[in-house]
């Protein structure tokens, strides 16, 4: 069992570390990357992809580009021919890189406040009376990384309660961003 990750700022890198690295990345991912119209975003995916290289080299001893990516029947990429699960997150200028040989997700936001309808989207009716203005960004970025350890959509986060998700999958938070929190959550 191995969970290790990665955090960086997208400025720590210049246009052509980011254009060269994207010459490396694999075809599913730079097809998704050439529909990308935001710069910002762009500079997102191409750092979380730097970021997967990193940890695959320091952890594993695996060249980025001996890799093969699968792509599951949720979306969800995973290592094939190592049998290695990661997942990328971003907000703002801040991206994570999680790599696990379990099945994991994160995902890392800029704390806000949260007001009583996007509540809505992602707490269950019992939740919304249970967590009445508690920890209500805990709750949306650990659902949040949840959905994306499983490869599911959004409209599930209401579904998922925080209790049941905590039963089953091993969870973490992360405050070393000021401002931010950090969800990591992984299937036991």
């Amino acid at each position: 069992y191995l969970l290790k990750y990665i955090i960086s700022n997208i400025n720590n890198y210049n246009d052509k570390e980011l254009i060269d690295f994207y010459n490396n990345i694999y075809p599913q991912k730079k097809k998704r990357l050439n529909k990308y119209q935001n710069i910002i975003k762009l500079k997102q995916s191409i750092v979380g992809e730097i970021l997967l290289s990193k940890l695959l080299k320091k952890i594993y001893n695996i060249d980025y580009k001996d890799i093969k990516i699968t792509i599951n029947n949720d979306g969800k990429p995973f290592i094939d021919n190592h049998n290695i699960y990661f997942s990328i997150s971003h907000s703002n200028e801040y991206v994570i890189c999680v790599i696990s040989s379990k099945q994991i997700g994160v995902d890392i936001e800029k704390m806000k406040d949260i007001n009583n309808n996007v509540k809505k989207y992602f707490m269950s009716d019992n939740e919304l009376k249970k967590f009445i203005d508690k920890n209500l960004f805990e709750i949306y970025t650990l659902k949040e990384a949840y959905i994306k350890m499983k490869g599911t959509s959004f409209l599930e986060m209401k579904e998922n309660e925080i209790e049941n998700i905590m039963k089953s999958h091993k969870i973490r938070f992360n405050y070393d961003i000021e401002g931010y929190i950090i969800a990591i959550c992984e299937k036991i």
